[in-house]
């Protein structure tokens, strides 16, 4: 898994995997940030995949993690990943969307300063690293407000504001495999 966030996303990631394997799961994630455009993400995730492969130690699922944001390349970015096999999760308008659904189920299109202040006061992250409370326990409640925010959310797709794929990387880890 590549991540376009540098601190939350891949410790949101590595605290997910801690929680899902808590209550069953078996799947085993490698994390790497990468930074903020989404091109370079899927390129890395790219590299790292054929990387392995070329050692014999392939991948059974590749993912990139990335926001809206202000990104012009998202839609190249989510094609080129698609020719590769890649799964590419958008959050519209960034990941603390997906957050916040973990504490509160509304889903009111906010600005980016105002998502940031409410998941503060949320308690969910301070200054871009996650609560040691976070209450990954809300993550299956988290996936219901991001299916109803958007019913047709999918790798590659760049849903509605607010919108999150992150069900299909909670799927993957608890073993259900998405097609």
């Amino acid at each position: 898994m590549v991540t376009e966030g540098l601190q939350t996303e891949p410790q949101y990631v590595e605290g997910l995997d801690r929680y899902l394997r808590s209550t069953g799961a078996t799947a085993v994630v490698k994390s790497v940030a990468v930074g903020k455009d989404p091109m370079k993400v899927v390129r890395k995730c790219i590299d790292i995949r054929d990387d392995a492969a070329n050692v014999g130690k392939g991948y059974d699922v590749c993912v990139c993690l990335v926001d809206v944001d202000e990104h012009e390349a998202l839609p190249a970015a989510c094609q080129l990943a698609s020719r590769e096999s890649i799964l590419v999760l958008v959050s519209n308008l960034k990941f603390e969307t997906w957050l916040r659904w973990h504490a509160e189920d509304k889903r009111s299109a906010l600005s980016t300063t105002q998502l940031d202040g409410l998941i503060a006061k949320l308690g969910l992250v301070t200054r871009k690293m996650l609560a040691g409370n976070f209450p990954f326990h809300a993550v299956h409640e988290a996936c219901e407000i991001a299916r109803r925010a958007d019913p047709d959310l999918g790798p590659g797709r760049i849903g509605p504001d607010p919108s999150s794929a992150m069900p299909v990387l909670v799927d993957l880890m608890s073993g259900r495999r998405h097609e």
